[in-house]
Protein backbone atom coordinates (compact mmCIF):
# COMPACT_ATOMS: atom_id res chain seq x y z
CA UNK A 1 0.00 0.00 0.00
CA UNK A 2 2.59 2.58 1.23
CA UNK A 3 4.97 1.75 -1.58
CA UNK A 4 2.92 0.82 -4.95
CA UNK A 5 -0.11 3.44 -4.35
CA UNK A 6 2.32 6.51 -3.84
CA UNK A 7 4.08 5.43 -7.22
CA UNK A 8 0.89 4.64 -9.05
CA UNK A 9 -0.40 8.06 -8.12
CA UNK A 10 2.47 10.16 -9.48
CA UNK A 11 2.62 8.12 -12.53
CA UNK A 12 -1.56 8.92 -12.41
CA UNK A 13 -0.84 12.72 -11.61
CA UNK A 14 1.67 12.74 -14.76
CA UNK A 15 -0.40 10.80 -17.21
CA UNK A 16 -3.16 13.17 -16.86
CA UNK A 17 -1.43 15.86 -18.35
CA UNK A 18 0.94 14.18 -20.64
CA UNK A 19 0.40 12.73 -23.74
CA UNK A 20 1.16 9.31 -23.90
CA UNK A 21 3.09 9.37 -27.44
CA UNK A 22 5.10 11.85 -26.12
CA UNK A 23 5.90 9.78 -22.25
CA UNK A 24 7.30 6.93 -24.52
CA UNK A 25 9.83 9.15 -26.80
CA UNK A 26 11.22 10.63 -23.50
CA UNK A 27 12.37 7.09 -22.84
CA UNK A 28 14.42 7.09 -25.92
CA UNK A 29 15.87 10.79 -25.10
CA UNK A 30 19.27 11.19 -25.69
CA UNK A 31 19.70 13.22 -22.64
CA UNK A 32 18.90 10.69 -20.20
CA UNK A 33 20.95 8.01 -21.87
CA UNK A 34 23.86 10.61 -21.54
CA UNK A 35 23.05 10.87 -18.01
CA UNK A 36 22.72 6.90 -17.71
CA UNK A 37 26.12 6.52 -18.70
CA UNK A 38 28.37 8.83 -17.18
CA UNK A 39 26.48 7.42 -13.54
CA UNK A 40 27.40 3.76 -14.56
CA UNK A 41 30.95 4.87 -15.62
CA UNK A 42 30.83 6.63 -11.66
CA UNK A 43 29.01 3.73 -10.18
CA UNK A 44 31.47 0.54 -11.29
CA UNK A 45 34.28 2.80 -10.71
CA UNK A 46 33.16 2.99 -6.79
CA UNK A 47 32.09 -0.68 -6.96
CA UNK A 48 35.35 -1.64 -7.58
CA UNK A 49 37.49 0.67 -5.36
CA UNK A 50 34.69 -0.41 -2.53
CA UNK A 51 35.23 -4.22 -2.92
CA UNK A 52 38.90 -3.70 -3.38
CA UNK A 53 39.51 -1.55 0.07
CA UNK A 54 36.05 -3.35 1.48
CA UNK A 55 37.52 -7.43 0.95
CA UNK A 56 40.76 -6.96 3.57
CA UNK A 57 38.53 -4.99 5.94
CA UNK A 58 36.27 -8.27 5.97
CA UNK A 59 38.79 -10.92 6.35
CA UNK A 60 40.21 -9.35 9.57
CA UNK A 61 36.79 -8.17 11.31
CA UNK A 62 34.94 -10.79 10.75
CA UNK A 63 37.16 -13.44 11.60
CA UNK A 64 39.86 -12.70 13.75
CA UNK A 65 40.14 -12.19 17.48
CA UNK A 66 41.33 -8.57 18.86
CA UNK A 67 40.59 -6.13 21.55
CA UNK A 68 38.62 -3.70 19.68
CA UNK A 69 37.22 -6.34 16.96
CA UNK A 70 33.11 -4.84 17.81
CA UNK A 71 34.69 -1.24 17.67
CA UNK A 72 36.27 -1.30 14.52
CA UNK A 73 33.38 -3.42 13.02
CA UNK A 74 30.94 -0.83 13.98
CA UNK A 75 33.37 2.08 12.78
CA UNK A 76 33.26 0.39 9.38
CA UNK A 77 29.65 0.37 9.32
CA UNK A 78 29.03 4.18 10.53
CA UNK A 79 29.79 5.48 6.96
CA UNK A 80 27.09 3.42 5.66
CA UNK A 81 24.34 4.89 7.87
CA UNK A 82 25.54 8.51 8.09
CA UNK A 83 23.87 11.20 5.83
CA UNK A 84 24.72 11.59 2.21
CA UNK A 85 25.00 15.75 3.18
CA UNK A 86 27.26 14.51 6.49
CA UNK A 87 29.62 12.42 4.27
CA UNK A 88 30.23 15.03 1.68
CA UNK A 89 30.47 17.99 4.61
CA UNK A 90 33.25 15.75 6.19
CA UNK A 91 35.08 15.20 3.07
CA UNK A 92 34.46 18.50 2.01
CA UNK A 93 36.29 19.23 5.35
CA UNK A 94 38.68 17.01 4.86
CA UNK A 95 40.17 18.18 1.32
CA UNK A 96 39.78 21.68 1.87
CA UNK A 97 38.81 23.94 -1.38
CA UNK A 98 42.24 23.25 -2.50
CA UNK A 99 40.92 19.77 -4.36
CA UNK A 100 39.10 20.29 -7.16
CA UNK A 101 35.24 18.50 -7.31
CA UNK A 102 34.59 15.83 -9.75
CA UNK A 103 34.73 12.32 -10.27
CA UNK A 104 37.46 11.40 -8.64
CA UNK A 105 35.86 12.63 -5.26
CA UNK A 106 32.84 11.55 -6.19
CA UNK A 107 34.36 7.58 -6.49
CA UNK A 108 35.87 8.04 -3.10
CA UNK A 109 33.23 9.38 -0.95
CA UNK A 110 31.00 6.86 -2.77
CA UNK A 111 33.20 3.68 -1.64
CA UNK A 112 33.88 4.75 1.65
CA UNK A 113 29.81 4.99 2.25
CA UNK A 114 29.80 1.71 0.63
CA UNK A 115 32.62 0.18 2.49
CA UNK A 116 30.08 -1.38 5.56
CA UNK A 117 28.19 -3.42 2.71
CA UNK A 118 31.46 -5.22 1.67
CA UNK A 119 32.42 -5.80 5.15
CA UNK A 120 28.88 -6.99 6.68
CA UNK A 121 27.86 -8.84 3.91
CA UNK A 122 30.83 -10.44 2.50
CA UNK A 123 32.20 -10.53 6.18
CA UNK A 124 29.24 -12.85 7.39
CA UNK A 125 29.82 -15.24 4.84
CA UNK A 126 33.62 -15.14 5.13
CA UNK A 127 33.10 -16.11 8.86
CA UNK A 128 31.43 -18.66 8.28
CA UNK A 129 33.92 -20.55 5.05
CA UNK A 130 35.55 -23.78 6.60
CA UNK A 131 39.38 -23.79 5.83
CA UNK A 132 39.56 -26.76 5.88
CA UNK A 133 39.36 -26.26 1.98
CA UNK A 134 42.51 -24.15 1.92
CA UNK A 135 44.28 -26.06 4.16
CA UNK A 136 43.88 -29.58 2.04
CA UNK A 137 45.10 -26.77 -1.06
CA UNK A 138 47.91 -26.09 1.10
CA UNK A 139 49.19 -29.29 1.89
CA UNK A 140 48.78 -30.61 -2.06
CA UNK A 141 51.35 -27.92 -2.79
CA UNK A 142 49.66 -24.36 -3.77
CA UNK A 143 50.58 -21.60 -2.16
CA UNK A 144 48.80 -19.08 -0.08
CA UNK A 145 47.46 -16.88 -2.51
CA UNK A 146 46.32 -19.82 -4.87
CA UNK A 147 44.71 -21.50 -2.03
CA UNK A 148 42.51 -18.11 -2.05
CA UNK A 149 41.97 -17.55 -5.18
CA UNK A 150 40.94 -21.48 -6.04
CA UNK A 151 39.16 -22.27 -3.00
CA UNK A 152 37.65 -19.63 -0.93
CA UNK A 153 36.97 -17.06 -3.55
CA UNK A 154 34.54 -19.11 -5.30
CA UNK A 155 32.67 -19.71 -1.82
CA UNK A 156 32.65 -15.82 -1.53
CA UNK A 157 31.37 -15.33 -5.00
CA UNK A 158 27.66 -15.18 -4.02
CA UNK A 159 28.68 -12.76 -1.47
CA UNK A 160 30.61 -10.73 -3.32
CA UNK A 161 28.02 -10.45 -6.64
CA UNK A 162 25.21 -9.41 -4.05
CA UNK A 163 27.66 -6.93 -2.32
CA UNK A 164 29.15 -5.32 -5.49
CA UNK A 165 25.22 -5.04 -6.39
CA UNK A 166 24.89 -3.22 -3.96
CA UNK A 167 27.03 -0.81 -4.36
CA UNK A 168 26.30 -0.13 -8.07
CA UNK A 169 22.79 0.81 -7.07
CA UNK A 170 23.63 3.00 -3.91
CA UNK A 171 26.27 4.88 -6.18
CA UNK A 172 24.14 4.35 -9.44
CA UNK A 173 21.05 6.38 -7.79
CA UNK A 174 23.29 8.69 -5.48
CA UNK A 175 22.23 12.70 -5.00
CA UNK A 176 23.67 14.10 -1.74
CA UNK A 177 27.25 13.57 -2.26
CA UNK A 178 26.86 13.91 -6.10
CA UNK A 179 25.13 17.42 -5.59
CA UNK A 180 27.69 18.80 -2.62
CA UNK A 181 30.97 16.76 -4.00
CA UNK A 182 30.45 16.69 -8.14
CA UNK A 183 30.40 18.49 -11.44
CA UNK A 184 28.77 17.74 -14.48
CA UNK A 185 30.82 14.91 -15.05
CA UNK A 186 29.15 13.16 -12.59
CA UNK A 187 25.31 13.64 -12.68
CA UNK A 188 23.12 10.06 -11.72
CA UNK A 189 19.50 9.93 -12.91
CA UNK A 190 18.63 10.83 -9.37
CA UNK A 191 20.02 14.09 -9.63
CA UNK A 192 18.10 14.24 -12.75
CA UNK A 193 15.18 13.44 -11.21
CA UNK A 194 15.45 16.55 -8.61
CA UNK A 195 16.45 19.20 -11.38
CA UNK A 196 13.58 17.93 -13.40
CA UNK A 197 10.94 18.44 -10.68
CA UNK A 198 11.94 20.96 -8.61
CA UNK A 199 13.73 23.77 -10.92
CA UNK A 200 12.62 22.57 -14.85
CA UNK A 201 8.87 21.45 -13.55
CA UNK A 202 9.38 18.73 -16.25
CA UNK A 203 7.23 15.97 -14.26
CA UNK A 204 6.91 13.71 -17.68
CA UNK A 205 10.32 13.84 -17.97
CA UNK A 206 11.40 12.80 -14.48
CA UNK A 207 8.84 9.86 -14.58
CA UNK A 208 10.87 8.69 -18.03
CA UNK A 209 13.85 9.33 -15.75
CA UNK A 210 12.34 7.57 -12.89
CA UNK A 211 11.33 4.55 -15.18
CA UNK A 212 14.78 3.72 -16.96
CA UNK A 213 16.62 3.66 -13.44
CA UNK A 214 13.83 1.14 -11.86
CA UNK A 215 14.53 -1.43 -14.62
CA UNK A 216 18.13 -0.39 -14.70
CA UNK A 217 18.24 -0.90 -11.08
CA UNK A 218 16.24 -3.61 -11.39
CA UNK A 219 18.39 -5.42 -13.63
CA UNK A 220 21.55 -4.96 -12.02
CA UNK A 221 19.96 -6.38 -8.52
CA UNK A 222 18.75 -9.76 -10.32
CA UNK A 223 22.25 -9.87 -12.29
CA UNK A 224 23.68 -10.21 -8.96
CA UNK A 225 21.11 -12.27 -7.89
CA UNK A 226 22.48 -14.79 -10.73
CA UNK A 227 25.50 -14.88 -9.85
CA UNK A 228 25.39 -15.99 -6.37
CA UNK A 229 22.95 -18.55 -7.12
CA UNK A 230 25.70 -20.01 -10.50
CA UNK A 231 28.36 -20.04 -7.39
CA UNK A 232 29.38 -23.70 -6.15
CA UNK A 233 28.27 -24.26 -2.76
CA UNK A 234 30.70 -24.93 -0.04
CA UNK A 235 30.11 -26.72 3.66
CA UNK A 236 29.54 -23.71 6.25
CA UNK A 237 30.55 -24.02 9.75
CA UNK A 238 29.58 -21.93 13.04
CA UNK A 239 30.94 -18.44 13.46
CA UNK A 240 34.44 -19.09 15.37
CA UNK A 241 36.42 -15.99 15.71
CA UNK A 242 40.07 -17.10 15.39
CA UNK A 243 43.10 -16.23 17.33
CA UNK A 244 45.54 -13.69 15.45
CA UNK A 245 48.06 -15.56 13.04
CA UNK A 246 51.36 -17.04 14.57
CA UNK A 247 53.42 -15.23 11.91
CA UNK A 248 54.67 -11.98 12.78
CA UNK A 249 54.23 -10.89 9.05
CA UNK A 250 50.66 -12.11 9.58
CA UNK A 251 49.59 -10.77 12.37
CA UNK A 252 51.62 -7.34 11.11
CA UNK A 253 49.53 -7.46 8.65
CA UNK A 254 46.71 -7.95 10.64
CA UNK A 255 46.96 -5.41 12.84
CA UNK A 256 47.81 -2.96 9.53
CA UNK A 257 44.36 -3.25 8.11
CA UNK A 258 42.96 -2.86 11.75
CA UNK A 259 44.67 0.58 11.54
CA UNK A 260 43.81 1.44 7.96
CA UNK A 261 40.29 0.86 8.64
CA UNK A 262 40.51 3.51 11.64
CA UNK A 263 41.95 5.93 10.03
CA UNK A 264 40.04 5.43 6.60
CA UNK A 265 36.95 6.12 8.95
CA UNK A 266 37.48 8.39 10.75
CA UNK A 267 39.55 10.69 8.99
CA UNK A 268 36.89 12.26 7.33
CA UNK A 269 34.92 12.50 10.79
CA UNK A 270 37.64 14.27 12.85
CA UNK A 271 38.11 16.89 10.04
CA UNK A 272 34.39 17.46 10.30
CA UNK A 273 34.73 17.76 14.27
CA UNK A 274 37.31 20.26 13.93
CA UNK A 275 35.55 22.43 11.47
CA UNK A 276 33.17 22.40 14.78
CA UNK A 277 35.27 23.58 16.74
CA UNK A 278 37.51 26.21 14.02
CA UNK A 279 35.81 29.79 14.75
CA UNK A 280 37.83 32.61 12.65
CA UNK A 281 40.88 30.36 12.76
CA UNK A 282 40.71 29.30 16.70
CA UNK A 283 39.69 26.79 18.50
CA UNK A 284 36.31 27.68 20.46
CA UNK A 285 33.24 26.06 21.04
CA UNK A 286 30.59 28.95 19.86
CA UNK A 287 28.80 26.23 17.13
CA UNK A 288 28.05 24.40 20.09
CA UNK A 289 26.89 26.43 22.00
CA UNK A 290 23.98 27.72 19.37
CA UNK A 291 23.02 24.59 18.01
CA UNK A 292 19.88 25.32 20.40
CA UNK A 293 19.15 28.61 19.04
CA UNK A 294 16.55 29.08 16.23
CA UNK A 295 19.05 31.47 14.80
CA UNK A 296 21.72 29.42 14.25
CA UNK A 297 23.24 29.81 10.91
CA UNK A 298 21.99 33.61 10.69
CA UNK A 299 18.62 32.83 9.71
CA UNK A 300 15.26 31.70 11.29
CA UNK A 301 15.13 28.19 10.17
CA UNK A 302 14.56 26.45 13.49
CA UNK A 303 16.29 24.76 16.00
CA UNK A 304 18.89 22.75 15.25
CA UNK A 305 18.43 20.80 18.51
CA UNK A 306 15.34 20.64 17.59
CA UNK A 307 15.57 19.02 13.86
CA UNK A 308 17.85 16.33 16.53
CA UNK A 309 14.51 15.64 18.92
CA UNK A 310 12.24 15.15 15.24
CA UNK A 311 14.98 12.93 13.73
CA UNK A 312 15.29 10.88 16.72
CA UNK A 313 11.39 10.65 17.03
CA UNK A 314 11.29 9.45 13.27
CA UNK A 315 13.92 6.99 14.23
CA UNK A 316 11.97 5.28 16.69
CA UNK A 317 8.62 4.53 14.84
CA UNK A 318 10.62 3.43 11.91
CA UNK A 319 12.87 1.32 13.71
CA UNK A 320 9.33 -0.12 15.22
CA UNK A 321 7.80 -0.45 11.29
CA UNK A 322 10.60 -1.56 9.54
CA UNK A 323 11.52 -4.35 12.02
CA UNK A 324 8.31 -6.16 12.40
CA UNK A 325 7.23 -5.73 8.70
CA UNK A 326 10.71 -6.55 7.38
CA UNK A 327 10.64 -9.79 10.42
CA UNK A 328 8.00 -11.09 8.38
CA UNK A 329 8.93 -10.99 5.35
CA UNK A 330 12.23 -12.10 5.97
CA UNK A 331 10.30 -15.40 7.79
CA UNK A 332 8.94 -16.22 4.58
CA UNK A 333 12.56 -17.05 3.28
CA UNK A 334 12.04 -20.23 5.45
CA UNK A 335 8.27 -20.35 5.34
CA UNK A 336 6.71 -23.42 2.87
CA UNK A 337 5.10 -22.19 -0.09
CA UNK A 338 5.72 -19.78 -2.32
CA UNK A 339 5.48 -17.57 0.43
CA UNK A 340 9.15 -16.47 -0.90
CA UNK A 341 7.64 -13.92 -2.98
CA UNK A 342 7.35 -11.76 0.35
CA UNK A 343 10.73 -11.12 0.64
CA UNK A 344 11.63 -10.35 -3.07
CA UNK A 345 8.61 -7.47 -3.11
CA UNK A 346 10.43 -6.22 0.15
CA UNK A 347 13.67 -5.40 -2.07
CA UNK A 348 11.82 -3.51 -4.40
CA UNK A 349 12.40 -0.26 -2.79
CA UNK A 350 15.84 -0.97 -3.40
CA UNK A 351 15.37 -0.11 -6.85
CA UNK A 352 12.96 2.99 -6.45
CA UNK A 353 14.44 6.65 -6.18
CA UNK A 354 13.80 8.49 -2.96
CA UNK A 355 13.05 11.32 -4.49
CA UNK A 356 10.59 9.61 -6.00
CA UNK A 357 9.11 8.23 -3.42
CA UNK A 358 8.89 11.07 -0.88
CA UNK A 359 7.10 13.03 -3.88
CA UNK A 360 4.72 10.34 -4.46
CA UNK A 361 4.04 10.07 -0.88
CA UNK A 362 3.07 13.24 -0.62
CA UNK A 363 0.46 13.38 -3.35
CA UNK A 364 -0.90 10.03 -2.09
CA UNK A 365 -1.42 10.73 1.58
CA UNK A 366 -0.64 14.84 1.65
CA UNK A 367 -4.14 15.10 0.57
CA UNK A 368 -7.88 14.28 0.92
CA UNK A 369 -9.15 11.74 0.87
CA UNK A 370 -6.41 10.15 3.04
CA UNK A 371 -4.85 12.87 4.56
CA UNK A 372 -1.52 11.66 6.66
CA UNK A 373 0.62 14.82 7.10
CA UNK A 374 -0.65 15.68 10.31
CA UNK A 375 -0.07 12.79 12.18
CA UNK A 376 3.58 13.35 11.62
CA UNK A 377 3.43 9.58 10.09
CA UNK A 378 4.69 10.15 6.90
CA UNK A 379 8.53 10.40 7.02
CA UNK A 380 8.68 7.57 9.21
CA UNK A 381 6.82 5.50 6.78
CA UNK A 382 8.52 6.52 3.88
CA UNK A 383 11.90 5.75 6.06
CA UNK A 384 10.57 1.99 7.20
CA UNK A 385 10.25 1.13 3.25
CA UNK A 386 13.94 2.24 2.64
CA UNK A 387 15.05 0.41 5.62
CA UNK A 388 12.75 -2.63 5.30
CA UNK A 389 15.47 -4.30 2.47
CA UNK A 390 18.20 -3.79 5.09
CA UNK A 391 16.14 -4.83 7.69
CA UNK A 392 15.62 -8.49 5.54
CA UNK A 393 19.12 -9.09 4.68
CA UNK A 394 20.28 -8.56 7.89
CA UNK A 395 16.94 -11.39 9.68
CA UNK A 396 17.02 -14.14 6.46
CA UNK A 397 20.97 -14.99 6.48
CA UNK A 398 19.99 -15.86 10.51
CA UNK A 399 16.82 -17.70 9.66
CA UNK A 400 19.09 -19.79 6.99
CA UNK A 401 21.38 -20.21 9.65
CA UNK A 402 19.28 -22.10 12.35
CA UNK A 403 18.83 -25.81 12.12
CA UNK A 404 15.12 -26.39 10.41
CA UNK A 405 15.37 -30.24 11.35
CA UNK A 406 14.06 -28.60 14.82
CA UNK A 407 10.50 -27.77 13.54
CA UNK A 408 10.02 -31.34 12.43
CA UNK A 409 11.17 -32.85 16.29
CA UNK A 410 8.60 -30.21 17.64
CA UNK A 411 6.28 -31.16 15.72
CA UNK A 412 7.12 -34.71 16.25
CA UNK A 413 6.48 -34.65 20.00
CA UNK A 414 3.07 -32.83 19.28
CA UNK A 415 3.49 -29.32 18.82
CA UNK A 416 1.27 -27.36 16.48
CA UNK A 417 2.96 -25.48 13.74
CA UNK A 418 3.08 -22.24 14.99
CA UNK A 419 4.63 -23.66 18.53
CA UNK A 420 7.18 -25.64 16.11
CA UNK A 421 8.09 -22.70 14.13
CA UNK A 422 8.57 -20.26 17.49
CA UNK A 423 10.49 -23.20 19.08
CA UNK A 424 13.13 -23.11 16.26
CA UNK A 425 13.08 -19.50 15.40
CA UNK A 426 11.89 -17.63 17.96
CA UNK A 427 15.26 -17.00 20.20
CA UNK A 428 17.08 -16.21 16.58
CA UNK A 429 14.48 -13.92 15.67
CA UNK A 430 13.83 -11.99 19.05
CA UNK A 431 17.92 -10.71 18.71
CA UNK A 432 18.48 -10.07 15.14
CA UNK A 433 15.17 -8.29 15.01
CA UNK A 434 16.22 -5.98 17.60
CA UNK A 435 19.39 -5.65 15.91
CA UNK A 436 17.77 -4.69 12.58
CA UNK A 437 15.17 -2.22 13.99
CA UNK A 438 18.08 -0.78 15.17
CA UNK A 439 19.76 -0.75 12.12
CA UNK A 440 16.60 0.88 10.68
CA UNK A 441 16.72 3.38 12.97
CA UNK A 442 20.33 5.26 12.15
CA UNK A 443 19.08 4.91 8.21
CA UNK A 444 16.39 6.96 9.30
CA UNK A 445 18.48 9.20 10.92
CA UNK A 446 20.14 9.91 7.86
CA UNK A 447 18.36 9.81 5.20
CA UNK A 448 18.00 13.06 3.25
CA UNK A 449 16.27 12.02 -0.15
CA UNK A 450 12.75 11.45 1.10
CA UNK A 451 12.20 13.94 4.13
CA UNK A 452 13.11 16.63 1.35
CA UNK A 453 9.92 16.36 0.08
CA UNK A 454 8.14 15.17 3.57
CA UNK A 455 9.24 17.67 5.89
CA UNK A 456 7.49 20.40 7.63
CA UNK A 457 9.03 23.94 7.52
CA UNK A 458 8.37 23.90 11.39
CA UNK A 459 9.61 20.45 12.05
CA UNK A 460 12.54 19.60 9.64
CA UNK A 461 14.83 16.38 10.06
CA UNK A 462 18.65 16.39 11.38
CA UNK A 463 19.94 16.10 7.44
CA UNK A 464 17.09 18.40 6.11
CA UNK A 465 18.69 21.00 8.35
CA UNK A 466 22.08 20.56 7.63
CA UNK A 467 21.70 21.30 3.93
CA UNK A 468 19.47 24.47 5.21
CA UNK A 469 22.68 25.77 7.11
CA UNK A 470 24.68 24.82 4.30
CA UNK A 471 22.45 27.01 1.68
CA UNK A 472 23.34 29.97 4.05
CA UNK A 473 26.62 32.20 3.64
CA UNK A 474 28.72 32.71 6.09
CA UNK A 475 30.83 30.85 8.60
CA UNK A 476 28.75 29.99 11.55
CA UNK A 477 25.87 27.95 9.12
CA UNK A 478 28.73 25.65 8.23
CA UNK A 479 30.13 25.56 11.74
CA UNK A 480 26.78 24.66 13.11
CA UNK A 481 26.14 22.40 10.45
CA UNK A 482 29.34 20.60 10.97
CA UNK A 483 28.23 20.64 14.58
CA UNK A 484 25.13 18.84 13.94
CA UNK A 485 26.73 16.53 11.94
CA UNK A 486 29.16 15.34 14.40
CA UNK A 487 26.28 14.64 16.87
CA UNK A 488 24.37 12.21 14.18
CA UNK A 489 27.88 10.81 14.05
CA UNK A 490 27.68 10.05 17.33
CA UNK A 491 24.24 8.87 17.89
CA UNK A 492 24.59 6.54 14.63
CA UNK A 493 27.90 5.07 16.27
CA UNK A 494 25.65 4.27 19.70
CA UNK A 495 23.23 2.82 17.38
CA UNK A 496 25.50 0.48 15.50
CA UNK A 497 27.25 -0.68 18.59
CA UNK A 498 23.99 -1.79 20.15
CA UNK A 499 23.09 -3.84 17.06
CA UNK A 500 26.54 -5.32 17.15
CA UNK A 501 26.55 -6.50 21.01
CA UNK A 502 23.26 -7.84 20.24
CA UNK A 503 24.31 -9.61 17.31
CA UNK A 504 27.43 -11.22 19.50
CA UNK A 505 24.83 -12.15 22.13
CA UNK A 506 23.28 -13.96 19.31
CA UNK A 507 26.69 -16.09 18.20
CA UNK A 508 27.74 -16.80 22.13
CA UNK A 509 23.82 -18.39 22.50
CA UNK A 510 24.75 -22.11 22.98
CA UNK A 511 22.44 -24.46 20.20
Amino acid sequence: MFLAYPLITLMRTIAADTDPGEALARLGSATIWQVTALAAVQALSSTVLAIAVGLPIANVVSRYRFRGRAFAQAMVTVPFVLPTVVVALAFRSLVGSGVPQGFLLVVVAHAYVNLAVVARIVGSQWAQHDSDYENVARTLGASRWRAFVDVTLPSLRPAIASSAAVVFVFSFTSLGIVLLLGDTSTRTLESQILRQTSILLDFPGAAATAIVQLLLVSGVLVAGALAGRRSPTRRMRPVDLRPLPASPVARAGVRATVIASYVIVLAPVLALVASSLRVGGRWQLDWWQSIGSIDAGTTRIGSPLGALGTSIGFAAVTALVAGVIGGLAAIAVVAPGRTRIVALVAMVPLGVSSATLGLGTLLAFGRPPLDLRSTGLLIPITHALVAVPLVVAVIAPALRGTDARTVAVAASLGAKPSRAFLTTYGPVLRVVMLASAGLAGAVSLGEFGAASFLTRAGAPTVPVQIVRLLSRPGEQSYGVAAALAVVLVALTLAMVLLVDRLGMARTRRPA
